[in-house]
């Protein structure tokens, strides 16, 4: 009789063993599964997201603008090399015309951020337009560096609180439309403040 009831016993228990055994593998499958199908449908999720914030069409202030940024020396040969582009090569880029909150009153300057070929750095130009339509490259930039999805900002004129408030504002821009452009100098209509020594 004892024979039979531990043999009853030990076979309830290895029913149990087989059947929580079963149930971890049927879980591991599930989690298999669903890491497959994220693993499938992340790179179309994003993609979808990345197409909502890009423009096909580059309005032409802005390419005059861009044009005239890389037409200025300090531009090619300090930012656009910061960024590890040159003449001739497509970037990214944002922009906003106006004044940048927290900063000062300039209604009518082109704000414009180019990005790195990796996205994770850029820099701030700035680029005043004048009455016969062309832009003034202004001697002033702010290199810029993402963590996720937050901008910061250091390099150019100011301190901590320019640097934060160029911050916020590239963060914010960098939600809005983007622009594939390539970076090719601007003509007669371009001109460029002069560096200080």
């Amino acid at each position: 009789m004892r024979k039979l009831i531990a043999s009853t016993a030990r076979h309830c228990a290895d029913k149990e063993t087989v059947r929580r055994s079963l149930h971890r593998h049927s879980m591991s499958l599930l989690v298999m599964a669903f890491l497959i199908v994220m693993l499938f449908l992340l790179p179309a999720w994003t993609g979808a997201r990345a197409n909502k914030t890009e423009k096909g069409e580059v309005p032409p202030r802005l390419k005059g603008a861009v044009g005239c940024l890389v037409k200025a020396d300090f531009v090619r040969h300090y930012d656009l090399n910061y960024l590890g582009l040159k003449v001739g090569d497509w970037a990214w880029v944002q922009y906003q015309v106006g004044s940048i909150p927290e900063i000062g009153d300039t209604p009518r300057v082109f704000n414009i951020v180019v990005y790195s070929p990796d996205g994770r750095s850029g820099m701030l130009l700035f680029a005043d337009p004048d009455e016969n339509g062309g832009f003034n490259a202004i001697v002033n930039a702010y290199r810029l560096h993402r963590r996720g999805s937050q901008w910061s900002a250091d390099y150019g004129n100011g301190g901590y609180v320019m640097y934060e408030a160029i911050g916020k504002f590239v963060t914010e821009l960098s939600r809005r439309p983007r622009y594939r452009i390539q970076l090719a100098p601007g003509g007669n209509e371009c001109k460029a403040e002069e560096s200080q020594p």
